[in-house]
């Protein structure tokens, strides 16, 4: 019996050792490297690497811009967050059927989401241009044209937009996976107890009932938002000024713009602090709750 269990140990640390080896050499090596790095005045291009302890957590936490760019990052999460999650949820719910129509509807709204970020960005570059297609609309309207990437007060609110349109898909499916995964058993008793409309299924039964998506959702959408960069590095490159500014900007141009990667590297563990402190927070205001 003995060595039958101890056979059976040493199979299964043999399937989980590769997995295991990918994680430490991509995830807890770097991350330990970074911290390392972190420390030190750190430039590999002229050899200068010398300990600085805890001075480039002290410099990237003075300088008015990184906070600025953290500033940006709250702001961003604070709006696209609750937007997206509230869309993903009433989209599910509209498509939550079984229908031919449905299965073709869905997959048709998802597409924004397989879509590489990259392209999504030069696609919209376009479409907020003054010659684009929202500029085409609103002089319907009669609103006058302008090239809205270019205007401070618009730049990130049209980010916000893209972003909204190309994650909203995703969680989509998410909710709808949890919807359907509900036993019709628990929907006929609801039906029973007087819970037939749609807001009554939805304030007495779907959200009590998925809470723990919600949780999931608004984590990944607060990850997600706080690690913000490929589309404001293609439409605005932080622009114009330092209206679409965000931190993981504010870390690319240290390391490979003033080649500062001790300052880089302790602001990306500022930024992982952060959004460790805010999904803390999340698990706090939203509890699990499983009908499971």
């Amino acid at each position: 019996m003995g060595k039958s269990t101890t056979k059976s140990n040493i199979t299964g640390y043999l399937f989980i050792l590769p997995a295991f080896a990918l994680i430490v050499s991509f995830m807890l090596f770097p991350a330990a490297y970074s911290f390392a790095i972190s420390l030190m005045h750190y430039d590999p291009f002229f050899h200068r690497i010398y300990p600085v302890g805890l001075t480039n957590y002290a410099v990237v936490l003075s300088d008015p811009l990184f906070r600025l760019s953290l500033l940006h990052a709250l702001e961003y999460t604070a709006i696209v967050v609750p937007t997206q999650t509230i869309l993903a949820f009433a989209f599910a719910l509209l498509f939550n059927e079984e229908t031919r129509l449905a299965r073709i509807t869905r997959a048709t709204v998802f597409i924004p989401a397989v879509t590489s970020s990259a392209v999504m960005s030069v696609l919209f570059i376009y479409v907020f241009s003054r010659d684009g297609l929202l500029n085409a609309f609103l002089r319907v309207f009669g609103v006058q044209p302008q090239n809205w990437l270019l205007s401070t007060a618009w730049a990130f609110p049209a980010i916000m937009a893209l972003n909204i349109f190309s994650t909203t898909p995703y969680f989509m499916v998410m909710f709808l996976a949890s919807l359907q995964s509900i036993p019709q058993s628990i929907m006929d008793a609801a039906a029973i107890d007087g819970i037939r409309t749609a807001v009554q299924r939805s304030r007495f039964f779907y959200l009590p009932l998925l809470r723990f998506s919600f949780f999931f959702v608004a984590v990944l959408g607060v990850i997600g938002s706080m690690q913000l960069f490929d589309q404001v590095y293609i439409m605005t490159a932080g622009g114009p000024g330092t209206s679409t500014y965000v931190p993981l900007m504010y870390i690319y141009n240290e390391a490979f713009v003033y080649d500062n990667f001790g300052a880089a590297a302790a602001a990306s563990f500022v930024l992982f602090v952060l959004i460790m402190a805010l999904t803390i927070a999340q698990r706090k205001l939203i509890p699990e709750m499983r009908w499971a």
